[in-house]
């Protein structure tokens, strides 16, 4: 009897990690990290690499992958992923490694290992399997994401991993339709909430940034490097803002892998346009002269934890001229929240005298458009809510269930779903 077991995101968001198992045999989708207070990979619960049938990944956030070369020590199972994917994910997990070294179980050789055995997947491609058939779809989250559709012993399974159901510069939206699936394991990390219109927020954006640099100030934008960064690019290149742009840190890379592989991107003009029309940082004498003169800087690190977005910061925070415009998600703990909640950066509590605002670009579907992804699906009998706090899945529980009238899970991590 085919069984699903949640090895990681289970009631938590991030650590992803989906182990669909039959006699023994497993399919694992995803093997990502979190993080803990002092910035240690946390991994999801052990998995013996010999038992893996197949790993796939789904998209290159590190919540997804961080912790799938600790599976290429000795054993290599098949890892399946569309090409972005794969190209993608090795610039992060080198990056990892830098960073994070010594508390990983890992290094460059356990990566190598990993992609020499991975095997580029299109969507809707078929892959057959020791117990299973599976195929990627198009998920709508960031370029060359996926959901997974599974079927196993007549059970057909879809695992939506991060998704999205709006349209973005990089992106069109996730579309189930037409998709067979009796259980959905679905991602629920705004399940409780729904986000204001995107087209409201890039104008919103794009007004304030204009009101900073006809003061004479520069706007800092910190920014996730995959996905994040290339749309906040892609918003100033569309509307032919005419201050000078900087691109620093890893998003110089990923913008260049998105190019590389354009047929994932949803306006590759556009992309195109952003990265020939902005500046992009080559070195310190860049980065001296990047916030010298009125304009915007787009740096790396989202949350200000570290790179170079926390260089600008130390620079431009103490002058009312600039701004710090917040456009990813900042996670307890993190500066970025520090300087949300209280207008301080640091343990010396330095103030903020730069203009500081938050604007909602996630790239996560909100509750209006979990609902919708689930009517669209034929056949749906059992929903499973994972990535996500248990407080919001609890709304997201509910609102499911007096709408769809399916039934509701929501796992902890190390529990299992018998499909009889």
């Amino acid at each position: 009897m085919p069984r699903i077991r949640i090895l990681g995101s289970g009631r938590e968001v991030g650590r992803a990690a989906i182990s669909i198992e039959r006699d023994g045999r497993i399919l694992l989708l995803d093997y990502g990290t979190n993080f803990d207070d002092e910035d240690r990979p946390v991994f999801p619960a052990h998995v013996k690499p010999r038992d893996i049938d197949a790993l796939v990944l789904t998209h290159s956030h590190l919540d997804h992958i961080g912790a799938a070369p600790s599976l290429y020590i000795s054993i290599f199972p098949k890892v399946y992923a569309t090409p972005v994917t794969f190209d993608v994910s090795k610039l992060l997990l080198y990056d990892m490694i830098k960073l994070n070294g010594p508390h990983l179980p890992y290094d460059e050789a356990s990566v190598e290992d990993m992609l020499k055995t991975g095997k580029s997947v299109k969507y809707d491609e078929e892959v057959e399997g020791d117990f299973y058939t599976f195929k990627l779809v198009y998920n709508g989250h960031i370029p060359g994401s996926a959901a997974v559709w599974v079927e196993v012993d007549g059970h057909r399974i879809l695992y939506t991993s991060d998704m999205n159901t709006i349209t973005t510069k990089l992106m069109n939206p996730a579309k189930f339709t037409g998709v067979k699936a009796d259980t959905v394991i679905i991602e629920s990390t705004y399940g409780s909430t729904n986000h204001p219109p995107r087209e409201e927020t890039e104008q919103l954006f794009y007004e304030s940034i204009q009101e900073v640099v006809k003061k004479g100030g520069t706007v800092l934008v910190p920014s996730f490097s995959v996905s994040r960064g290339q749309e906040i690019m892609s918003i100033l290149a569309e509307r032919d803002f005419e201050y000078p742009v900087w691109i620093d840190g890893m998003i110089r890379q990923v913008t260049e892998l998105y190019l590389a592989h354009g047929e994932y991107v949803r306006d590759l003009k556009l992309l195109s346009k952003a990265a020939a029309m902005f500046k992009m940082v080559r070195g310190w004498q860049d980065r001296r002269r990047a916030f010298k003169k009125p304009g915007v800087i787009i740096a790396s690190a989202g949350m200000l934890k570290g790179g170079p977005s926390l260089y600008y910061l130390k620079k431009m925070a103490g002058n009312e001229k600039n701004a710090v415009f917040m456009v990813s998600y900042q996670a307890e703990g993190t500066p970025g929240r520090q300087i949300l909640l209280n207008g301080t950066y640091s343990t010396e509590e330095i103030p903020v005298r730069a203009r500081v605002q938050w604007f909602d670009f996630s790239s996560h579907t909100d509750q209006q458009g979990i609902l919708r992804a689930l009517s669209s699906i034929t056949g749906l009998e059992r929903v499973i809510l994972v990535h996500g706090d248990p407080e919001n899945q609890a709304s997201l529980k509910q609102k499911i269930e007096e709408v769809l009238d399916v039934e509701v899970l929501t796992p902890g991590n190390l529990d299992v779903i018998e499909l009889d």
